[in-house]
């Protein structure tokens, strides 16, 4: 039995890709006779400071209230409590490098645990997840942060193992100087039993279930948050739904509570644009996959993704997608064969596809054939599971030969590769 402890900025009940992810995986540990513990921060005071969740023993850490700064805030309390556990686990994953990375590791080498890091977005090796967006990103506070963030990465790389969760990422990491032979590619997966292609009657009352009606329904699901494409997303259908009055869009999630909450924003702008009543508002939804197997087309425009688990939950109930071309998401899509591809911010573009397929149930029946087809070879939990346990095993310290020794070189001439880190 391998005793895993995770670390994470956010856990259940926040509702997020990288959420829902460690929480299957977290439960799926527990069932093949591993255990989990998750020390994460207690966002709300009404949710309890200890409570055990599918089997995963959840610790929860000050402070509580909305608002970015928690994510640094909880740092102190965060490490009390993994010291804390640390005598009763074996390995400490830390998700998200962005804040916990560095005291992370540094409370792994205390409590002799093996470490590893798993970025949760694409740019927190290389600093652009520290300055995406920012005016001063081409400036001289720029560089600082790119050069202070090259200092953390030098001590970062003293991890036993790494995971990336697509390819940009474990590019990202082998040009932070991480040894390649230390990084396991393994992407998100999903339930694949779970979400699968609807027939054409479960999709009639799928629809019906949930008053959605007839017509081309096209879904977004995840969280209504800045950086997601989503003002991008009103102005591309409303081009895209000009005389077409059986499109609809369902917006599935809920940015509520969330200090980068467009939510209101975009209710207020679908008003606005005379697209009430073609725009719907599911909120927070547990049961995705309903919404999910009632669509015919699935949209994504994020404008910086990791790999997007919703994608890969759409995919896996056969639809296609329309989505940018950026970080994991292109390990996903196929442009032209399990959807369509655009540029970040192209809502002329976005339009365009959307157009292409809606009025194309042909080309949308084959995409989705192709898009469950690569969810199956590719991203299946059962097989990613499976690749995370060996992965803890090798990093035990019963077994950490792939761990380098404190203030051991880091930039190369790693350890043997294991058959983990080779995955």
């Amino acid at each position: 039995m391998t005793r895993v402890l995770f670390l994470a900025e956010s856990f259940h009940p926040v509702l997020g890709g990288g959420e829902t992810h460690l929480r299957r995986l977290g439960a799926a540990l527990v069932e093949a006779g591993d255990a989990a513990t998750v020390v994460t921060r207690r966002g709300d005071d009404a949710w309890p400071a200890e409570e055990s969740v599918d089997g995963i023993r959840v610790v929860r850490v000050p402070p509580s209230g909305p608002g970015r700064s928690g994510k640094y805030r909880m740092v102190p309390a965060a490490m009390r409590a993994v010291l804390r556990e640390a005598g009763a686990h074996d390995v400490l994953v830390v998700r998200s490098t962005r804040v916990l990375g560095l005291p992370g590791l540094a409370a792994a080498r205390w409590a002799g645990l093996g470490a590893v890091l798993q970025p949760e977005t694409n740019g927190e090796l290389d600093g652009e997840a520290f300055t995406w967006g920012k005016r001063w990103a081409n400036g001289p506070l720029g560089r600082l942060v790119r050069g202070l963030v090259r200092i953390r990465n030098a001590w970062l790389r003293d991890a036993c193992a790494f995971v990336a969760m697509s390819r940009a990422i474990r590019d990202e990491m082998v040009g932070a100087g991480v040894p390649a032979e230390r990084i396991a590619l393994l992407p998100h997966g999903v339930d694949t039993r779970r979400f699968r292609p609807a027939s054409p009657s479960e999709r009639e009352a799928l629809r019906e279930a949930l008053g959605l009606g007839a017509g081309t329904l096209l879904v977004y699901s995840g969280r209504l948050l800045r950086g997601k494409g989503l003002d991008t997303l009103l102005d591309a259908f409303a081009v895209a739904s000009e005389g077409r009055p059986d499109l609809h869009l369902a917006l599935v999630g809920s940015g509520e509570g969330q200090a980068l909450s467009v939510e209101d924003e975009l209710r207020r702008r679908a008003g606005e644009m005379g697209l009430r009543g073609r725009v719907s508002f599911a909120g927070r939804v547990d049961a995705v996959e309903d919404h999910l197997r009632a669509a015919d087309l699935f949209v994504f425009p994020s404008e910086f993704e990791a790999l997007g688990i919703a994608l890969v939950e759409a995919a896996a109930c056969g639809l296609p997608a329309v989505a940018t071309r950026t970080g994991g998401i292109v390990d996903v899509v196929e442009d032209g064969v399990s959807g369509r591809l655009v540029a970040p911010r192209d809502a002329a573009g976005l339009a365009a596809a959307i157009a292409a397929l809606a009025g194309d149930p042909t080309a949308r029946a084959e995409m989705g054939r192709a898009a469950r087809a690569a969810v199956l070879a590719r991203f299946d939990e059962r097989d990613g599971v499976e690749r995370y346990r060996a992965l803890f095993r090798e990093v035990t310290p019963r077994r950490a030969s792939s761990c380098p020794p404190a203030g051991a070189p880091r930039a190369g001439g790693g350890p043997p590769p294991s058959p983990a880190s080779r995955a």
